[in-house]
């Protein structure tokens, strides 16, 4: 099978300064990569350099056979690899729905409106509380449905790839249970890789996993 995301000895960091380096890794359709690891082991920072918010130091990086390497975050978001940030980052005075609008120019060149009419409804299909809440501000929300709306904004790009930085962080155990549901209903469709300190949710999701110690993944499985 075909990989959809490869990457081949991937270094990166913050200027001059190495965070990680050597990652190389592979995901096909139906993968769900988790990398754990404590704070400071590099993997926001290697999720942040494959979404493209930092510029690599060496290695290369392709979605689905296309060189991305040099491809700027829009570029690759727009291409179909796309990012749900650590914090959510979403538009704390817009309503949920004007979070969601906001995608509508930013996705698949040649999408119409009709299309990502029909694509919205689908995405407020998976998440009822959204839909229920679609007039109340960003600002409103629980941090459980704004982690919700974070994802919903990140589908609305018809991703290939959906990366995930530590999606459960600051929520509440009932909520990370309705996350994982969430992710279990996400898998197949495309691969996932996310970065979790929460070991016991990656476990429960992934169907692979690495550890990411002193910026190297090491220890994989299966």
């Amino acid at each position: 099978m075909t990989a959809v995301l490869r990457v081949d000895g991937l270094a990166g960091g913050y200027g001059e300064l190495q965070v990680f380096g050597g990652v190389s890794l592979a995901l096909e359709s139906t993968d769900v990569l988790g990398i754990v690891g404590p704070n400071g082991a590099g993997k926001s920072t290697l999720l942040r350099t494959l979404a493209g918010l930092l510029p690599s130091h060496a290695g290369t990086v392709s979605l689905c056979g296309r060189d991305l390497t040099r491809a700027r975050a829009w570029q690759r978001a727009r291409a179909g690899l796309v990012m749900v940030p650590e914090g959510r980052q979403i538009i704390p005075g817009l309503t949920v729905l004007e979070n969601l609008e906001l995608t509508r120019a930013s996705g698949r060149a040649g999408a119409d409106d009709a299309s990502f009419d029909k694509r919205a409804g689908e995405v407020l299909a998976l998440f009822p509380r959204l839909a229920e809440r679609g007039y109340q501000p960003g600002d409103a929300l629980s941090g459980g449905e704004q982690q919700m709306l974070a994802i919903a904004r990140a589908l609305l790009l018809e991703p290939d790839v959906l990366l995930l930085d530590e999606p459960t962080q600051g929520l509440a155990p009932i909520i990370v249970q309705e996350l994982g549901a969430l992710l279990g209903k996400l898998a197949g469709r495309f691969p996932i890789l996310l970065v979790e300190q929460n070991r016991a949710f990656v476990d429960g999701v992934a169907t692979r996993r690495a550890d990411m110690r002193g910026g190297r993944l090491v220890e994989a499985w299966p």
